[in-house]
């Protein structure tokens, strides 16, 4: 990923919270570097979820007297989302989790749009697989490609290569794949698939002009499964095999 690319995923990462749908007015973020654009986005958030005040820590303190499935009903039908998200990372891991499951799938991924990854790492590895599989299968149906792309940055390669498996569409992948800053744990996912998948990737990826996305994601296999890529793409039809030759031959120079 270029740095030009980091830059624009910060970029969109900022805008999608501020929920702004015309970026011609945000075009003085271009002036930026990409670690000022993340430090903005951090800053603001924390300033807009009143992340620097104990007004969390103090709710979560109430929420310990009543039982979990409880305080599961409260945030979906009076706290909403956004704090719920917020509560979350002021509360012991074990709780949050046992409250995660009376909560519906729905809440759950709407929840996960208003949370902040880097804050809640600890959190997010030890999410049972059943319930994180669920809330991936709602947010990519609901084409949430970038809040999906959060959680794959700070969770553990394994559990992401679960989660792949549930993935069931190529598009879907790489443009996950596409928000996703630390690309070598996509090439680490890339390393599990089947030769079928690949090739079908590698399809999509040209039928839909994400190619570049993928030939990333590429350069970042080890020696061997490099040379298992150009296997696969010797085997593409021919119009297509000479381009993608081309174009990664280029990229791993």
């Amino acid at each position: 990923m270029s740095a030009h690319d980091k830059k624009q995923t910060e970029i969109q990462k900022l805008l999608h919270f501020l929920q702004v749908n015309d970026e011609s007015e945000f075009s003085f973020l271009e002036k930026l570097t990409k670690d000022e654009i993340h430090q903005m986005r951090l800053k603001i958030i924390d300033v807009s979820q009143f992340t620097q005040t104990d007004i969390w820590k103090r709710l979560t303190g109430v929420a310990k007297f009543f039982p979990n499935y409880m305080n599961a009903k409260i945030s979906e039908t009076v706290m909403g989302p956004l704090i719920a998200a917020n509560m979350s990372y002021h509360m012991p891991v074990k709780e949050a989790i046992s409250i995660m499951g009376y909560m519906s799938t729905h809440f759950l991924a709407t929840v996960s749009e208003y949370m902040t990854p880097e804050n809640a790492q600890e959190l997010i590895n030890q999410i049972p697989m059943h319930i994180l599989k669920k809330v991936t299968t709602e947010l990519v149906s609901k084409k949430k490609y970038m809040t999906a792309a959060g959680f794959v940055d700070v969770s553990d390669v394994p559990r992401l290569v679960e989660l792949s498996k549930i993935i069931y569409k190529e598009e879907d992948l790489i443009r996950i794949s596409s928000f996703v800053e630390n690309k070598q744990y996509i090439a680490k996912i890339v390393e599990g698939f089947t030769d079928e998948r690949l090739n079908k990737i590698i399809t999509v990826a040209y039928q839909h002009d994400m190619q570049q996305e993928v030939l990333t994601v590429f350069t970042h296999l080890s020696n061997k499964e490099i040379q298992r890529v150009l296997k696969i793409i010797s085997q593409l039809p021919v119009h297509l095999k000479t381009t993608v030759l081309k174009d990664f031959e280029e990229r791993i120079k």
